[in-house]
């Protein structure tokens, strides 16, 4: 993650489940206020941009993204429309 620090991979028996880094200090939401340590639901789906759509169809708000990620992955973060924050991923390359 360069100098965002470290992001730690886990799973089991070979099988990515999640992953985790420590905040950055500078964090800040879209409009500038301080993000809380929290978790994020990522959910797979094998087309990003059409489930990017159906999302911000039903009021979904974009944070961040869409990027690709090391591995070959893409994400986007997303607020839902009660403020709730999720992600979308696609599965990693073979």
């Amino acid at each position: 993650m360069g100098p965002m620090g470290t992001y730690l991979l886990w799973g089991r028996n070979g099988k990515q489940l999640g992953g985790m880094m420590t905040k950055p200090k500078d964090m800040k939401t879209p409009d500038g206020r301080e993000v809380p340590p929290s978790w994020l639901y990522y959910v797979t789906t094998d087309d990003l941009d059409a489930a990017l759509e159906r999302a911000k169809s039903k009021g979904a708000r974009v944070i961040n993204g869409p990027m690709e990620v090391p591995g070959g992955q893409r994400i986007v973060q997303l607020l839902d429309p009660q403020g709730a924050a999720f992600a979308l991923v696609t599965p990693p390359k073979s």
